[in-house]
């Protein structure tokens, strides 16, 4: 799963991906236009539980892939726009950066002055403006079309539906539509259909006192949207990840958090993506597997590998927190806390499993 860090220049999307990713300067050339791509961990403690009682030689965290896109200028030229926006048709949520601080010279037109909730329609209008011309390039030809297919009259009569809408600035997420017509618009990977994360960036005062201009109206507009919110100081969290992780806690103390909220963001996207974690242990690796909300325990098998997938017979399950309350596997099991689930099982976020397969 792939996510795209969006935002105005200077608006600190870039140190925010750094953030995320744990690395250092942008790297350039990574992908075509400027786009740099790399992997983000999602911090569970339920993973590093696991790994502190089987003292693995390996842990993986569960990973989301994230994108850092050059910035969006309220100017930009129409080339540099639609670059930008057919990469986008890639990923699958988007996390919109705004910054709500004045110490970033030259960063923005004097006449744009900081208005979060202005910035967030800002970046919505380049991506609402982009599904309009693909459902308008879409009419055209299925009018112009000498005969329909079959379907194609169906599809029409949608397109022209949600039209009015993206001719007035509305995202198509706000108008409700049926699972059935979400996925007659799937092949036109729309911009506007796809989750989106707002993360405010804050100096480090107005973190501190939990105000900054336009706060109220911001998370009016979250709630309304359906938009997640996270707020952070890039420069904080830059303080924090700088310091050894036993060190960390008096500066998080000092600032009144119980964690980085670059941690707060990661499981949000996870959570957004639609994405839950499964566990398998042992002393050789203890690893968080994502998965859709929804798979099944074959499925889920074909996660680690196509063999287990195929030769599967059934899924030896623990929830996390069975086995955190009895300290082991086969204390769980002693208890009748291990269950043998079949091919069909929907697997639940935490569920440590084992799987037996024929090879």
């Amino acid at each position: 799963m792939q996510v795209a860090i969006v935002g105005l220049p200077s608006s600190g999307k870039t140190t925010l991906f750094n953030l995320l990713t744990g690395s250092g300067e942008r790297e350039a050339g990574e992908a075509p236009g400027g786009v740099a791509i790399r992997m983000a961990t999602v911090p569970d403690e339920r993973v590093s539980y696991l790994a502190g009682v089987f003292r693995p030689r390996k842990t993986m965290y569960a990973q989301i892939e994230v994108t850092d896109v050059p910035g969006i200028s309220p100017s930009g030229d129409a080339s540099q726009v639609a670059r930008f926006l057919g990469y986008l048709r890639t990923v699958d949520a988007f996390v919109y950066v705004v910054r709500t601080f004045e110490d970033a010279p030259g960063a923005l037109p004097a006449d744009y002055p900081i208005d979060p909730v202005n910035e967030v329609e800002a970046l919505n209008l380049d991506l609402v403006l982009a599904d309009l011309r693909v459902i308008e390039n879409r009419m055209e030809r299925l009018k112009s079309s000498r005969r329909m297919a079959p379907g194609e009259q169906e599809e029409l009569e949608l397109l022209a539906a949600i039209h009015p809408a993206l001719a007035d600035g509305t995202r198509l997420d706000r108008l409700g539509l049926a699972p059935e017509q979400q996925a007659m618009l799937r092949g036109y990977a729309l911009l506007t259909l796809r989750p989106v994360v707002l993360v405010v960036n804050l100096s480090e005062e107005d973190f501190a006192s939990r105000t900054y201009p336009g706060a109220p109206e911001l998370a009016a507009h979250s709630r309304e949207c359906g938009m997640p919110l996270v707020e952070l100081s890039a420069r904080i969290e830059w303080e924090i990840q700088s310091l050894p992780e036993g060190e960390r806690g008096e500066l998080l103390a000092g600032y009144g958090i119980k964690e980085p909220a670059i941690a707060q963001l990661s499981r949000t996207l996870y959570d957004v993506l639609g994405l839950i974690s499964f566990f398998t242990v042992g002393e050789d690796e203890v690893k968080a597997w994502s998965i859709h909300r929804g798979t099944s325990a074959k499925q889920a098998a074909g996660r680690i590998h196509s063999d287990i997938e195929r030769g599967f017979i059934r899924a030896e399950v623990i929830s996390f927190e069975d086995f955190r309350a009895t300290g082991s596997v086969s204390a769980a099991r002693a208890k009748g806390l291990c269950r043998l689930e079949s091919k069909d099982y929907i697997v639940k976020d935490g569920d440590i499993i084992n799987f037996r397969f024929n090879a």
